[in-house]
Parts: C-alpha cells; structure tokens; sequence
C-alpha cells in the first residue's frame, strides 16, 4: 500500500520550531498536531470538545481515578471486533481508508504517527503500521520502546491486546498522549510496592494492594527489558491458556534514560455491565487509558450515575485474578524461567 500521499515533507516546515534539515521525532509530532488541527476540521473540532469535556474524581481502594464524559468515544468502545465484523469493514488504519484531511509523520521504515480524530487524552496518537499486518506484540515489543523513547518523558505509549481495547485488531498499530493527568505515574512514585526481583539491568515490581493487579519493570535496557518482556509474556501465555496471544494491555514511558514498563494482564475483554439492561447496564471497555486511571465513560446517564465500587468491580472483573498474578509473579523475576 502507498503511504507516500499521507506523510508530510516540506509540507510540515512552517510549523516546525527547529531546523527543518533534521527534526527529531518530538519536533516532527509537535508540528503534526499543529498542523492537522489548522487543516482537518474533524480534527480541531474534536481537540476543541477535549478541552470541554466532564471529569468526576474517585477514590478506588485509596488510589485516584478519573471518569471522563467523552461522547465521541463511543465509536471505539462500542466497536464490533469479531471476526465477522472485522472482516465487513474497511481497515481505518489503512492509509486508501484516511479522510482526505488525514496525514502523519514517518517513525521509523515501519510505522507512520497519524493524530487519533476521537481524542481521550492531549496530543492523542496513533502509530500505525505500513502495512496491513495482524495486531500482535510478538516481534514489536522494542518498536514500542523506541515510540516511548523518541517521543520523551512528556508523553506515554501504550498497546491495547487484540482482545482488549484495541478497535483495530486487524491492523498493528500503538497509540501515544500527553501523560499529565494520568493517575498511574504518580501512584508508581508514591504508592507501596512491592519487589519481584533486580539484576544490575532491569527491576521488576508490583503495586500492593492497588485497585488492580500490575507489573512494573524499569530498566535502562531495552534489550534486558525485551528479554524479560517475552518471558513474561511466555509464561502469562501459559498460565492464561491463551491460544494465542494473551490478553493485555502495556502502558511505556521514557525518562532520564530509564524505560518504565507497566503490564496488565487481562481476564476478559468487557465486564459484566457493558452487556447488561436498564440500570445496571455501563457502557465501559477498558484500554490500557482506561486502567491507568481514566476510565472513558461515552454515555451521559452511565457517566452521572456510575459509582467507585462499580469502577473496582470493572477494573477486578477485566483484570487477572489474585491467584493467576501470583502465579506470574513467579515467573516475572528478571532471569527467572
């Protein structure tokens, strides 16, 4: 397929703020955004309803989370990902699929930075790949280092499982957003934790009794941590039966040199309430955004009405129970087989 129509050059000069002879990705991406708000109205009018939109704070086993009133999500969290329905539906991370208006910057030889239309967070992203290959983290898990490194400590990176937030499982693609108001990174700095296990390159944890059950890895290298990664990965796979990939989401960020790797591992797609009737009925499908603390809630009564023990009960319904995790803890030690 040909990107070549969608991607700025020169074009993207006038809104570069360093020389445009070698920009670097962030600078790239900065101008991006600037760029696709001035010339994509859906764009501009869906970062304009960001900045307006609802927020309800919570408590949830003494950690914060955000419920975010944002309507225009619900074209993704009501998405239809069964086979058949994927199958019915042009791809929309395929560039002959883009509105007119959309265009990106390249990453890499791989994967193009698009701005996501249906914004959760500022500066929302999405890194798509060239080509229309399968949603999967087997082989891409150091590309999703490099998005977290490129773009710097201002922003995370995240993969949403093909089985759990992902809208497009079809098509590999990671997202990225300005990390400011995500509950997660504080609680990493301040919340009890904790330790799994610390080789001279990585160190693995876990947050204690927190509303839901995560793994930690910081490390300075990538390849330690893409070692530890598909080990952790194998043995989730093993413990969770998967056929094939397990479920989970991954939330990246980069900083001071040292990656930070929060894994979640998944039970289920939906919980209970996103397929139940009247008053008990919640229109809610966690994505790695959402587990790290701001939990997108796209219909107003849902959004008025849900309540801090609803938010614990999704966040335990979606996520691995107490007993599989400490049967992964087992096997999440740097090193560990």
């Amino acid at each position: 397929m040909d990107w070549s129509p969608r991607i700025l050059g020169e074009e993207l000069n006038p809104w570069l703020s360093d020389s445009p002879a070698n920009p670097s990705v962030l600078a790239q991406v900065t101008a991006l955004l600037a760029q696709q708000q001035a010339t994509w109205p859906v764009l501009r009018e869906a970062v304009a309803a960001l900045a307006r939109i609802e927020s309800r704070h919570f408590s949830v086993k003494g950690a914060p989370v955000i419920a975010q009133f944002n309507p225009g999500r619900i074209v993704s969290v009501a998405a239809k990902v069964d086979a058949g329905s994927i199958r019915a539906r042009p791809c929309f991370l395929c560039p002959d699929n883009l509105p007119a208006e959309e265009k990106g910057v390249a990453f890499g030889s791989e994967f193009v930075i698009l701005c996501n239309p249906f914004p959760v967070l500022k500066n929302h992203l999405v890194i798509t790949h060239r080509d229309h290959t399968p949603h999967a983290i087997a082989g891409q898990f150091g590309s999703l280092l490099d998005l977290a490194a490129a773009l710097g400590p201002d922003y995370f990176a995240l993969y949403n499982g093909p089985q759990c937030g992902a809208s497009a499982p079809d098509h590999l693609h990671f997202q990225a957003c300005d990390r400011t108001v995500l509950p997660l990174f504080p609680d990493l700095r301040r919340h009890p934790h904790q330790s799994i296990g610390k080789t001279p390159g990585i160190e693995v944890l876990t947050l204690s009794d927190y509303y839901l059950n995560v793994l930690v890895a910081r490390g300075t290298s990538p390849q330690a941590l893409m070692d530890w990664f598909a080990q952790t990965d194998s043995a989730f796979t093993i413990i969770s039966a998967a056929p094939s990939e397990p479920m989970l989401n991954l939330v990246v960020t980069y900083e001071s040199g040292t990656f930070t790797v929060c894994v979640f591992p998944r039970s289920r797609h939906r919980p209970a309430c996103y397929f139940a009737e009247g008053e008990q009925k919640l229109t809610i499908s966690p994505g790695a955004i959402d587990l790290a603390g701001v939990m997108v809630v796209p219909e107003p009564d849902h959004f008025r009405r849900i309540t801090a023990p609803q938010i614990e009960e999704i966040y335990a319904e979606v996520t691995l129970d107490p007993l599989r995790f400490d049967q992964l803890l087992k096997h999440a030690a740097p090193g560990s087989s």
